[in-house]
């Protein structure tokens, strides 16, 4: 792959899900699908194109007028011209997006796939398919689903927006409330899907990290802002001050107890502590005891300093308010630390023999070092 080549994938990582978003902004009678289709064809031509005439100075605007041009003429062509009523009074050679007007129809994007008409689980396959720009594998990884469950489930929220136009819009007219608990759910499952890269893909594993910050503070300065999004904010930036650490000069993990502690970023983990204080309220989310966890970690001074009984506590009212399998894991590993190995492994071997969570790799990993552990 070459330079140019490596730099058009870079892009489309980067600017698929905003070019969508940019198009039903634009053109509100465009399907999904047909947006969808408009943008991988001009990343199809500008693979063909700039190879040979080289990359145009504003790589992204090249896009978003093609994109805009087959658009145009895909409505001509469908006799839908009702919807060029804008493309009427602004031209599209005048039309010109900045770099913030992308991220911001990425927000929009991502309010617009958290429509209440939607199903919850819905909403979030929405989101990351089309915001987070996330293989359908890596989302059925997010779920510890089948692929084949992950693709129905698109399916069937396609045909639920063609039943409907009004359901997947992004004119984002207001932030609607009601979608707020599921847009925290998109952005931390985005920031997780980042924090987890490594090799080749740490850089790209960081951008995704810092989009999910960005969109989190977006909700952040909004009046949308409550106690979890603060906390929610506070758990991100407590991971992504540890982000330098977790990684050799090859690339691979390095496990939180080899991590070398100096490289930790004192402000940001400082930043997450007034953040997490600030978001205590009569009620707690699964972002403030996960926030609570990764503050202990951070706090303490040698791995050997963990408070390892508190962890497990919170790890406790944690799986009761939100039981998940990756939670389960991380508990077990906590167990092992305050020497309760007998429930550790209890826990291990009961995600073993449940035929969705069997063939995680987290949980392979785990099971592996337990008896490694074990053998010793």
């Amino acid at each position: 792959m070459n330079e140019i080549e490596k730099c058009i994938s870079a892009i489309y990582k980067d600017k698929f899900g905003q070019l969508i978003a940019l198009l039903l902004q634009r053109f509100p009678g465009l399907s999904i699908e047909s947006a969808e289709d408009v943008v991988q064809e001009t990343f199809a031509e500008a693979t063909v194109r700039w190879p040979k005439q080289g990359m145009p100075e504003n790589p992204s605007g090249w896009l978003y007028q093609t994109c805009k041009n087959k658009s145009i003429n895909l409505l001509k062509k469908n006799s839908r011209t009702e919807d060029l009523s804008f493309a009427k009074t602004v031209s599209v050679e005048a039309e010109e997006i900045p770099e913030d007007g992308f991220k911001d129809a990425q927000l929009r994007m991502l309010m617009a796939c958290c429509h209440p008409h939607l199903t919850p689980k819905m909403q979030v396959v929405l989101a990351l398919k089309y915001v987070a720009n996330l293989k359908v594998e890596n989302i059925a990884m997010q779920f510890g689903a089948d692929l084949d469950a992950v693709e129905k489930m698109l399916y069937r929220a396609r045909q639920k927006i063609r039943s409907g136009a009004s359901v997947l819009t992004a004119n984002g007219d207001a932030y609607p409330i009601e979608r707020l608990s599921v847009m925290h759910k998109v952005i931390y499952l985005i920031f997780n899907e980042g924090y987890k890269q490594s090799g080749e893909k740490i850089d790209q594993g960081k951008t995704m990290c810092e989009e999910a910050l960005m969109l989190n503070k977006f909700l952040f300065d909004s009046p949308l802002c409550n106690p979890e999004t603060k906390a929610l904010q506070a758990l991100m930036l407590f991971n992504i001050a540890r982000f330098g650490a977790r990684f050799d000069a090859d690339g691979n993990v390095v496990e939180l107890e080899y991590q070398n502690r100096s490289l930790w970023n004192a402000s940001l983990i400082g930043l997450a502590q007034q953040l997490l204080t600030e978001s205590e309220d009569s009620t707690f989310s699964p972002y403030h005891l996960e926030a609570a966890i990764a503050c202990l970690h951070c706090v303490a001074e040698k791995f050997e300093d963990t408070d390892w009984a508190a962890i497990c506590r919170y790890y406790e009212v944690l799986l009761k308010i939100s039981p998940n399998p990756f939670a389960e894991i991380n508990y077990a590993v906590a167990l092992q630390y305050n020497h309760q190995d007998e429930k550790a492994l209890q826990i291990l071997m009961g995600l073993h023999h449940n035929p969705y969570y069997s063939k995680l790799p987290l949980l392979e990993m785990t099971i592996r070092k337990y008896f490694e552990r074990h053998v010793r």
